[in-house]
């Protein structure tokens, strides 16, 4: 049966999913000197991170999250070590994402409902339906452009266990997009995993500000959560954590472009 307005989202032409593809793990995501331990204990973080690595090369990505779990059981407070977990769980997330993509589209965005021109609720609901059986793992947006409907979405989804986020979105004519991100399954299970790692690794290296506020001081973290917010559909999220991270990393041009490209988009 054909879906004319249920379709994969492929965005070609945006400059953003271009410079995620560089903002990786294996670009950013890993650092080499465990902290605070002796040298013998430095040496058995050391060897279970390089087992990670080497599972993440081939792919292995639950290998991985084995050897850096078996890390931080050693090392609980290193933020190295949990920023590599988190980006084998957001890893993890991406491949398990079913129906599966074509590897030569982006498979981030998922399937898209776009309601804005629909005339009736009952329509909306029926393509959301669909798109919910379509997925048993991954993202689902849907864009409309009212509120209560995103709110209607909203109390729907909840019930089902499913992860969802609505983004309100002001176009150049005043008028408002809401976007709204659902994630099911597995992948939903990895996101929130690699969410609360990437977490772990900012809280343990941190500055405080004059009133005691906490500010990242790992770019590299700031950065990866960054990119999984935006995977997650928490845009202006997203850009904080770049910006953040930007910060801490001035001198970073590509960096500097992912955000200069997320403002203008």
């Amino acid at each position: 049966m054909k879906t004319p307005v249920v379709t994969i989202f492929v965005l070609v032409v945006m400059i953003i999913g271009i410079f995620l593809i560089f903002y990786d793990y294996k670009e950013h995501g890993l650092r080499n000197e465990p902290i605070g331990i002796s040298k013998s204990q430095a040496e058995s973080v050391k060897r279970a991170r390089t087992r990670g690595e080497d599972k993440i090369k081939l792919q292995d990505y639950a290998g991985a999250i084995e050897e850096f779990k078996r890390a931080i059981k050693m090392l609980p407070k290193d933020p190295y070590v949990h920023n590599d977990l988190g980006a084998a769980y957001y890893e993890l997330a991406m491949r398990s994402i079913n129906p599966p993509v074509p590897p030569d589209e982006d498979i981030g965005y998922g399937i898209e409902v776009d309601a804005r021109l629909m005339k009736d609720k009952e329509q909306i609901h029926g393509s959301l339906k669909e798109a919910l059986d379509m997925t048993s793992s991954g993202i689902i947006t849907v864009a409309v452009n009212s509120q209560p409907i995103a709110k209607e979405i909203e109390d729907y989804i909840k019930p089902l266990g499913h992860f969802i986020h609505v983004e309100e979105e002001t176009k150049e004519n005043e008028e408002k997009d809401y976007w709204v991100t659902i994630i099911k399954g597995p992948t939903k299970e990895y996101f929130l995993d690699a969410e609360e790692e990437y977490l772990n690794a900012i809280d343990l290296l941190y500055v405080k500000d004059s009133t005691g506020r906490k500010f990242s001081s790992y770019s590299v973290a700031s950065r990866n959560l960054g990119t999984l917010y935006h995977r997650m559909g928490r845009k202006k999220d997203a850009l904080a954590n770049w910006q953040r991270a930007l910060q801490l990393e001035p001198s970073d041009q590509d960096l500097k472009r992912l955000v200069d490209s997320f403002r203008k988009d």
